[in-house]
């Protein structure tokens, strides 16, 4: 029946598109864009192994860890991604865009001029930029998610609520004061404004992780958080805080998922 679409604007219309869990019956030629979580990387290590070398994949994942899985890989060109939009899966065939925000991209590798035909994906709704490094926007995401979906899951709270309710916005300014001062090349990518300005223009979303924890599905501690906390002890900080934070969130999964 083809796949339902409520736009930013809670406009809806329909869509129809080839559909198939047979990755033979799909195009090698094609971009593949690898939307999996980190944790379900690995049971697609047969499909990038049966893929020619000349396929080109785009990983949009959460975190900062699928970057060595995407170095192991044999196809020459690869690109790595991120997303400062929302996307709300409602049912089977169901699927809302909460706000409109970039889909940076960037190269891990591959020719230059294959990376530029990534442009004709541009839109007004749809904004598509295109990155030299892809290191910096994936640890400004990675940043982002430690800030906001962090809080928002332990706190079972909206974006918005981290900075409209006064003790909410204190605990994420106390946890960005903490968490930058181990990368200050990032202070100018992702500014506390910013920070606010992305719980604001997202405000009515449930972020990725504390949906994952309302389903019961696993969370994403260890790719968003365990990855930060691992590289800033690699240059020397130790960040109390978003430990503690990253604790009590292994400690809700334990417990398992609650409405």
């Amino acid at each position: 029946n083809g796949v339902s679409f409520i736009n930013n604007e809670g406009l809806q219309s329909n869509v129809t598109f080839k559909v198939s869990t047979n990755p033979d019956d799909l195009d090698v030629k094609a971009i593949w864009i690898i939307a999996v979580k980190y944790h379900h990387l690995h049971e697609l290590q047969s499909l990038f192994d049966k893929l020619p070398v000349n396929a080109e994949l785009l990983f949009i994942q959460n975190g900062i860890r699928h970057i060595e899985i995407a170095k192991s890989l044999k196809q020459h060109t690869i690109y790595l991604g991120t997303v400062e939009f929302g996307a709300e899966k409602v049912n089977q065939n169901t699927v809302i865009h909460r706000g409109i925000g970039d889909l940076k991209i960037a190269q891990l590798r591959g020719r230059k001029n294959e990376f530029k035909k990534f442009d004709s994906l541009d839109a007004n709704f749809f904004p598509v930029v295109l990155l030299d490094d892809y290191s910096k926007i994936l640890l400004r995401k990675a940043l982002l998610n430690c800030f906001v979906n962090t809080l928002t899951t332990i706190l079972k709270v909206k974006n918005g609520e981290l900075i409209t309710n006064p003790y909410s916005a204190k605990l994420l300014h106390q946890l960005y004061q903490e968490v930058i001062e181990a990368f200050p090349e990032q202070k100018s990518q992702l500014s506390y404004g910013d920070v606010k300005d992305v719980c604001e223009s997202t405000a009515t979303n449930t972020s990725s992780m504390l949906a994952d924890y309302l389903n019961g599905r696993i969370m994403e501690i260890e790719t968003i958080i365990g990855g930060i906390i691992e590289l800033a002890q690699q240059r020397g900080y130790n960040l109390p805080m978003l430990s503690t934070c990253y604790s009590i969130l292994l400690a809700m999964q334990e417990g398992g998922g609650n409405n």
